[in-house]
């Protein structure tokens, strides 16, 4: 297809993008035949920017003022108004925002992706601004000035479909997303740089006008679920976590910080993000793991959002399968602060405050049992304790069992795996019986069948 014989028709849809509308809409022109914007009520000269503009650049049609409440089918008026100046060869690019820039020849792109392909993705770089960056930077709320501040983006590439090839077959009602039938995807995406947050003045109302969408119904911007616009400021080490953890394999095979090293090994990553990554398994829990089961990382994250703060804080997980077989996994928490596990403390009869970190543990256990939660990792070296018993944590949670609820018996055999003495098995089950309303003497009774002596 020649670059010269394909048009491209652009959908664009703004409200109160005055700050950005200039740079992002001349962008565009450089690639586009056609730029329709629809502006969906703007209040702050964005449509008066758009009329400028289409003066001096013949592609910027300004088509619709359009002052009623947001909702996701009005690139589909455009499209159904525009469609008869198309043919087979052409494009849409079903939207065009306000906040995207196409670094590269989209042209050229296009031109290169093959007839048998009808829909092309974009893989964006999201940038945003730090907490550090407000502190540093006084931004101005015009773009062009402020962009060279806004340097830093998010490790995550999303893609989203964007360019269709136009066909006689495509049908856009305005309750629907994108038009339909889209076809084949291209497997290469084009790339877009995206500049979603560019000064407090513009997050905080593009947070009100998204809040206010919402509310009235859209049918979009669900995963837009802060309480505020401060809410979406990180701060330089969360983002630098943000790459660590959507990069867990590289960070794991990089870091020399060695924590834990048998069948698994657990390392640190960063400053205090340890990450465990599990033996791969064989053939057939290979299988098993890929298809039918969830595998060893998945359920420690999983299961540690529901323990709480009864375990360090999951962070992410990680999985790399090859033919339907599981063959990596890795498992990423807030390494815990506490400093002791009940092994070492085991070790030392005499260690102060080892009745309180032994009535700590049957709280602990109650809480746990509370929640349904029955651990078969439940040993000394997977319980971590302060020094003083104020907090329990358990770590190693992929083996759990969830029940409705846990009775006396069961709950008091939780301690099987447990190396106790009898002074250890008294406080034990005394907090286990105080916090959960049991008879202190059957649970020392049932702990007592149960434990590992020392």
């Amino acid at each position: 297809m020649e670059k010269t014989r394909f048009k491209i028709y652009s959908l664009l849809l703004v409200k109160n993008e005055a700050d950005v509308i200039a740079a992002s809409l001349t962008d565009a022109c450089r690639w586009s035949d056609k730029i329709i914007v629809i502006d969906n009520g703007s209040t702050d000269g964005t449509w008066e920017i758009v009329q400028q503009l289409a003066e001096s650049y013949p592609q910027i049609i300004p088509w619709l003022r359009y002052e009623g409440a947001f909702h996701i089918g009005l690139r589909a008026k455009a499209f159904r108004a525009f469609r008869h100046e198309m043919n087979k060869d052409c494009w849409w690019n079903v939207r065009l925002d306000a906040d995207e820039f196409y670094p590269g020849d989209v042209r050229a792109f296009l031109a290169k992706v093959p007839k048998r392909y009808r829909t092309v993705k974009k893989e964006s770089t999201d940038y945003v601004l730090t907490r550090e960056d407000l502190e540093q930077h006084t931004f101005t709320g015009d773009f062009e000035k402020d962009k060279p501040f806004i340097t830093h983006a998010l490790p995550e590439r999303r893609r989203e479909r964007r360019f269709m090839r136009h066909s006689a077959l495509l049908c856009w009602l305005e309750r629907w997303r994108y038009p339909h039938p889209w076809g084949r995807v291209y497997d290469k995406p084009i790339p877009v740089e995206h500049y979603q947050y560019r000064s407090p003045e513009q997050m905080a109302q593009r947070f009100a006008v998204r809040r206010q969408a919402k509310a009235d119904g859209c049918g979009s911007f669900s995963h837009e679920q802060g309480q505020s616009w401060r809410d979406y400021l990180l701060t330089n080490k969360q983002l630098e976590e943000k790459y660590l953890l959507d990069h867990l394999e590289d960070a794991f095979a990089k870091s020399d910080n060695v924590l834990y090293q048998r069948r698994n090994t657990i390392k640190i990553i960063g400053d205090d993000i340890a990450v465990k990554s599990f033996h791969q398994p064989r053939f057939p829990n290979s299988l098993i793991y890929g298809t039918l089961r969830d595998s060893k990382a998945k359920r420690s994250y999983l299961y540690a959002q529901r323990l709480g703060d009864l375990t360090p804080e999951p962070l992410a997980y990680s999985e790399h399968r090859r033919c339907g077989l599981l063959r990596d996994s890795y498992y990423a928490c807030r390494r815990s602060d506490l400093p002791l596990t009940w092994r070492f403390v085991a070790r030392y009869p005499d260690l102060p405050d080892r009745d309180k970190i032994a009535y700590a543990i049957g709280v602990f256990m109650a809480r746990m049992h509370a929640l349904g939660a029955y651990a078969l990792d439940f040993s000394g070296g997977n319980i971590l304790v302060d020094e003083d018993g104020n907090r329990v944590q358990i770590v190693d949670v992929n083996r759990m069992r969830w029940y409705k609820s846990i009775g006396l018996r069961l709950g008091c055999r939780q301690t099987e795996r447990l190396h106790l003495n009898p002074q250890d098995c008294q406080h034990l089950a005394q907090g286990y019986a105080d916090t959960r309303g049991y008879d202190a003497t059957e649970c020392l009774r049932l702990i007592m069948k149960h434990h590992l002596p020392l």
